[in-house]
């Protein structure tokens, strides 16, 4: 049974509404931006010093895409059978990331924090469709907290937004981003010169090899943040911050800001912490900005809604994303050598182009803290205003986590997707050529 768009969005709304009425999982602005003041050491709560934190991660693991392999006079047609980053292959090993960090204190008084954080794996980050991009720093950021009900970040981190993107990526139990945060909000940048063309509808397109690193859900520029205890189970987020809108770069700056709004109320049941925190929260997020293409500012809009729920061992997680403008259209190899490819990514300027998608995740821990299920469900309808140019992907992945402590664990993925052209024939004979994907990934946090 396929499922219409409307039925889609409103199976979410209704999601949202139904849990939003109890409305903390997470509170990925203050872990990400602040220092706590005091810290557990040796099983006892001492006050926190202004000693730095050095910590890390590491993901390790195997991937098998089951499609099927198109190439047409040395093309290769079908890029989502192929492993990410580098696209070159159907299976193997990898090491997905490799990150190190350090945190901490200036002062003694907690009024400024600190946070930087480095890459050494093979991801969209460090190796972006294949191409290096020779970057290795994914946070550098200085918080000031002498402000009552304010702090101000300044630096390079994670904007406030979808929630999926902000949690911290080693708290995941699954292998991949959902299709729609993977393609609307990871965002792909090209360059001033990218190539201009033309999609059926006659609206204008861009192709080139990345030079920079996915987004990362990243930019650079200030953002302002509050949590608020406003009854004593209840808290209140907010967080409003101005980008470059150039990512984890400051490459092909259009000159103009990007600005990000988010908002977050939560109802703690008291148990956890972090990502294990058990609560409910509703939350809501907007950003809006320009991208340069050929010496032109095109709009680039993405809002979205949701819902996190966790207690007694069970989480379910809703999100809901809308995109206007600078629509992701995958990557097109322009590489005719039958034993070689040259990936490079397309994007869809206009901002009359137009894109939804979001995802339902249900997971249970059968064994506490130990053996988890998970099942997550998510679609895109991607340039849904086009007859010829829309897909719709739609992915349902199973999976089974082993937690050795926290989150150190190993995690089996197995994705069943599908991708559809409803107006467009031809290409749908080439969609046909997807198939499942089996993940496995172990993680250790240091």
């Amino acid at each position: 049974m396929r499922f219409s768009k409307t039925d889609k969005i409103m199976s979410f709304i209704i999601a949202f509404s139904t849990l939003s009425l109890s409305l903390h999982a997470s509170d990925w602005l203050t872990i990400a931006g602040t220092e706590p003041s005091t810290i557990k050491a040796d099983g006892k709560k001492v006050k926190n010093t202004n000693k730095p934190h050095f910590w890390g991660f590491i993901q390790v693991g195997y991937q098998k895409d089951y499609g099927k392999l198109l190439n047409k006079d040395g093309i290769n047609k079908t890029p989502f059978v192929m492993i990410a980053p580098n696209l070159d292959s159907q299976s193997g090993f990898e090491v997905n990331r490799a990150r190190l960090a350090v945190r901490g204190m200036i002062d003694k008084d907690n009024q400024f924090d600190y946070f930087f954080m480095t890459e050494f794996g093979e991801n969209g980050i460090t190796r972006p469709a294949g191409h290096s991009s020779n970057n290795y720093l994914t946070d550098a950021s200085i918080t000031y907290r002498g402000i009552p009900y304010v702090n101000v970040r300044v630096g390079q981190f994670k904007y406030p937004g979808s929630e999926e993107g902000m949690r911290a990526v080693f708290a995941s139990e699954y292998r991949n981003f959902s299709t729609a945060g993977n393609q609307l909000l990871l965002e792909r940048f090209l360059p001033n010169n990218a190539t201009p063309g033309v999609d059926s509808n006659g609206d204008v397109t861009y192709t080139a090899a990345p030079e920079q690193s996915v987004g990362a859900y990243r930019d650079r520029g200030v953002e302002l943040f509050h949590t608020e205890k406003i009854q004593k189970n209840v808290e209140i987020s907010v967080a409003g911050m101005v980008g470059n809108g150039t990512g984890m770069s400051s490459q092909n700056s259009s000159g103009k800001l990007t600005y990000y709004g988010y908002l977050s109320s939560s109802y703690l049941f008291g148990k956890g912490k972090g990502y294990y925190t058990e609560a409910l929260k509703g939350f809501v997020w907007y950003q809006d900005g320009k991208r340069r293409l050929n010496n032109i500012n095109y709009t680039r809009e993405r809002y979205g809604l949701g819902v996190d729920y966790f207690h007694n061992g069970l989480r379910i997680d809703i999100e809901y994303i809308k995109a206007k403008g600078m629509i992701y259209n995958g990557v097109k190899d322009l590489d005719a050598d039958p034993y070689g490819v040259d990936w490079q990514y397309q994007i869809a300027a206009g901002d009359n182009n137009v894109a939804d998608g979001g995802y339902v995740s249900v997971q249970y821990y059968v064994l506490p803290q130990k053996v988890e299920l998970l099942a997550r469900y998510d679609y895109l309808n991607r340039l849904t205003n086009s007859t010829l140019d829309e897909r719709d992907f739609t992915t349902t992945t199973v999976a089974l986590s082993y937690h050795f402590k926290g989150p150190n664990r190993i995690d089996f993925n197995y994705a069943f997707r599908d991708i559809t052209a409803p107006g467009n024939a031809a290409a749908q004979v080439v969609l046909d050529n997807v198939d499942n994907l089996l993940s496995i990934q172990a993680t250790l946090k240091f």
